[in-house]
């Protein structure tokens, strides 16, 4: 086939883009591209009308704000110009670079390369052009081959990979080590749920007084979870596909995490324990919905319940504990369609690019407000003063000779107290002395981008961004959202339409259901509804 005739645009406008990876990459800076691509626009009687940066993002990901924003608006500003410092700039990727060389030369616009010295005829263009783009994605894929295996020579190593973990300091290169302060903590969550306290007091508690995750937040459920089911406190350490018993420092021994993980599964409501008294054989159910999803109509949280319809098969539900109170008229939601939408809605919301750049611009802007700490931190000192103040006049109390148990137990109070504070204060030096950036914020959310068909990774994004679900007895779903106003409300029905008609459409030609993780088998619609 003949290849089309491109036809530039008139005129001596010119677009630029510039990008870095990263600030140790042995390159041309943001800064050194904008200046030498100014020079060559001059030289070359050009006339720049926009500038677009992507400080920090690899050129093997398509998923740069200002890299999309440019191809955008390249169709309305129809510049007769690109310049670009290197052909590896625009992408490392071939297929990315063969979809934005095609854009841009639908849209007129000619691409001229500032240290690439490439021929004007059209035929020895593509072929140099091709050279270059081949060379980029070597680097590109070499590059990736060196970091993987110098992760993987890491974890045969057991050393430190940049995986945070409570209880554990980590040092490049070295092995971890034992945390002694948050070690405490860690053992103190282990041994209060085996002895039966329920995973949101033990968040209350430690919030309460102060303590905070491996990341700095406020401990939540979900939080609590990950570490009761981290074998790394028994030792074992894991990157990948590579695990090592024995390659942690123990902070569990074997009999409480044991009993923990017993308890675990026997709090499973409708969960592996009744799941498997119903029927041995049947693969486990995980509710990846609990603790986000609320009935409208009495405000309850909704869990997932299981039982067996008139065939004898397992059916899987989401109920309001109102309803199985009788105080809320709620039916059971079915478990695998609540999930199949709850993953549509945050699946096409996180794919909007604008939609996170807004999003990261909101948390900056919050966090820009939040600069001021120190009122805070004099706060905490002045508490912790106070707190100092009061155990002093306890020990006179006791060099009195008063001592009993109330004084026993108000000094216990105190000590916890006290040490809580300390470390709070620990904490907010550490965020006075490293800022984040706004860049980083928007790197942060862009690593949600994409597909989200990896079970772990969907329940990360639940967890970070979702506030609450709600579901009505009418049929619809509203979603709310941390850091965002955003409201989102679906008809269940009318989304399980589409769900299924897209479902029907990837079978047809062949192509994988993103959503497999959630849907383990296809069910007929006549099927009974045991507990509707």
């Amino acid at each position: 086939m003949k290849r089309k005739q491109f036809k530039q645009n008139p005129g001596s406008s010119a677009i630029c883009y510039y990008r870095y990876s990263s600030d140790s990459q042995r390159d041309c800076s943001i800064e050194q591209q904008q200046e030498a691509a100014r020079e060559y626009a001059e030289r070359m009687g050009l006339d720049i009308i926009r500038e677009y940066k992507d400080p920090g993002y690899s050129g093997t990901s398509s998923d740069r704000p200002d890299y999309q924003r440019m191809l955008y608006e390249v169709e309305t500003l129809r510049p007769a110009n690109l310049i670009l410092w290197k052909t590896d700039r625009l992408a490392r990727d071939r297929e990315d670079l063969v979809y934005a060389k095609v854009r841009l030369r639908k849209c007129g616009v000619k691409i001229h390369y500032v240290a690439e010295a490439v021929p004007e005829d059209d035929v020895t263009q593509i072929l140099i052009e091709s050279i270059y783009e081949a060379m980029a994605e070597t680097y590109s894929v070499n590059l990736r081959q060196n970091v993987l295996r110098g992760l993987h020579y890491n974890a045969e190593r057991c050393l430190y990979n940049g995986n945070l973990i409570l209880g554990y300091v980590g040092e490049k290169n070295k092995p971890y080590r034992i945390d002694k302060k948050s070690a405490e903590i860690v053992k103190q969550i282990f041994e209060e749920y085996a002895d039966g306290k329920p995973k949101q007091r033990i968040v209350d508690d430690l919030n309460r007084k102060g303590l905070r995750t491996v990341r700095g937040n406020q401990f939540t459920v979900n939080a609590i979870s990950h570490i009761l089911s981290n074998n790394a406190y028994v030792g074992v350490y894991k990157f990948g596909d590579i695990i090592k018993a024995d390659g942690m420092p123990r902070i569990i021994d074997d009999d409480l995490f044991l009993r923990v993980q017993e308890r675990i599964q026997k709090n499973k409501r409708g969960g592996k324990g009744a799941v498997k008294k119903l029927n041995p054989e049947a693969p486990i159910a995980e509710y990846f919905l609990t603790g986000k999803l609320f009935c409208m109509e009495c405000n309850s949280p909704m869990t997932g319940i299981s039982g067996k319809g008139k065939g004898g098969d397992l059916f899987y539900y989401y109920s309001c504990s109102g309803h199985r109170k009788k105080q809320c008229g709620m039916k059971n939601k079915r478990k695998e369609l609540l999930e199949r939408i709850t993953w549509k809605v945050l699946h096409d919301l996180l794919s909007d690019g604008a939609y996170r750049i807004v999003l990261a611009e909101e948390i900056y802007s919050r966090y820009q407000s939040q600069n001021d700490r120190q009122a805070y931190i004099s706060t905490l000192k002045a508490r912790l003063a106070e707190t100092e103040k009061k155990l002093k006049n306890i020990l006179k109390a006791i060099e009195s000779g008063i001592f009993n148990d109330s004084t026993a137990e108000r000094m216990a109070e105190l000590e916890s107290e006290k040490k809580a504070l300390q470390e709070e204060i620990a904490v907010e030096e550490n965020r006075q002395k490293f800022r984040l950036t706004r860049e980083q914020i928007i790197k942060f959310f862009d690593s949600f981008a994409g597909d989200i068909n990896n079970p772990e990774k969907f329940k990360r994004i639940l967890e970070l961004f979702v506030a609450k679900i709600y579901v009505t007895n009418s049929g619809k779903m509203l979603f709310t959202f941390y850091y965002s106003d955003d409201r989102r409300e679906v008809d269940i029905q009318d989304m399980k339409e589409d769900l299924d008609r897209n479902r029907e459409l990837n079978e047809l030609m062949n192509l994988p259901n993103e959503d497999d993780f959630i849907v383990k088998k296809k069910r007929k619609e006549d099927e009974p509804h045991p507990f509707v």
